[in-house]
């Protein structure tokens, strides 16, 4: 897959099916409009392509802290699994901010983008003021040998799948349920680090990892996981939080104990998926109770996976 990221200059090799939006968490909503856009380009003999953002810049959108279900490169990996042929990630700048819809049109879908079909969802807004939608790309589009195609939204539990409705789901630790609106395991991906080296001591090994501080994330606390490490998969447990009993964390990390692994992990990347949510974080009176406790949590962990 090409992938071209932060340029305003750059031209496609032959001419596109493409879907535009933000794609956070490219959850099943947007693959339904990322297998139409391959459905095109496999009949015309196109590129299969998805145009996005790089990012929205705090001077243009201030808010204090921008956390997404996806950064940019778990991003471009799924894009990639679901067998694109291109991802732009364009700049979010205050110019694009402020072009005029059928300049949009003409200059980036068309012309940088070689478009001649566009795939988009009902509530797809661009241009200056958020002014163009999807009947803009109906009228305008034919003068510029562009076709539409408008999809409607897909649903689960009789609600329309957004973002939205996937962030809402994760800040409840509903695990099962944001698994299911993305079509994978929500994931936390990271290279391993020195720890304390309580978990050797108490005979429950751990690896740490440190997410991103743009990686939204689902309440502190216990999780049954997998993680895959050097391409294999592990069942395990993780902790998403502090460390309160031990109190040695300044930020929020991810560690994950492995039931059948006990070889050194220091500096791999590991990604951890966290499939279900046991309990929240605790501190506890004494180190011997996080051991129990952690003991029961890998019990529990087992049986949920049915070891």
């Amino acid at each position: 897959m090409r992938y071209i990221q932060s340029v305003e200059e750059f031209e496609l090799e032959k001419s596109s099916a493409v879907t535009l939006g933000k794609f956070d968490g490219v959850h099943l909503g947007h693959q339904k409009l990322l297998s139409i856009v391959k459905e095109k380009a496999r009949e015309h003999n196109l590129l299969a392509v998805m145009f996005t953002f790089d990012r929205l810049p705090l001077s243009i959108c201030p808010q204090r802290h921008q956390h997404f279900l996806t950064t940019n490169s778990e991003r471009k990996n799924v894009v990639e699994q679901l067998g694109l042929d291109a991802l732009v990630e364009y700049p979010f700048t205050e110019e694009l901010m402020n072009t005029e819809p059928e300049d949009f049109i003409k200059n980036i879908i068309v012309g940088k983008l070689k478009a001649k079909f566009v795939v988009v969802g009902t509530d797809y807004r661009f241009g200056k003021g958020r002014a163009g939608d999807y009947n803009t790309l109906l009228e305008k589009g034919p003068k510029y040998g562009l076709e539409t195609i408008v999809v409607e939204k897909e649903r689960y539990q009789d609600r329309e799948i957004s973002s939205t409705y996937v962030r809402e789901e994760l800040a409840s630790g509903h695990m099962e349920t944001v698994n299911v609106l993305l079509g994978r395991p929500y994931s936390v991906r990271g290279i391993v680090c020195p720890g304390n080296k309580l978990g050797r001591e108490l005979n429950i090994p751990t690896m740490n990892i440190y997410p991103t501080a743009s990686k939204l994330l689902p309440p502190n606390g216990v999780y049954a996981s997998i993680t895959t490490l050097d391409g294999v998969e592990y069942y395990g447990v993780s902790n998403l939080g502090t460390k309160p009993t031990v109190n040695s964390e300044p930020g929020v990390g991810l560690e994950t104990h492995l039931f059948n692994y006990n070889d050194d992990a220091y500096a791999k990347r590991i990604e951890v998926r966290l499939m279900h949510y046991l309990r929240q974080e605790m501190k506890f009176e004494s180190v011997d109770l996080l051991k129990k406790q952690m003991e029961s949590d890998v019990a529990f962990a087992k049986s949920m996976f049915l070891l």
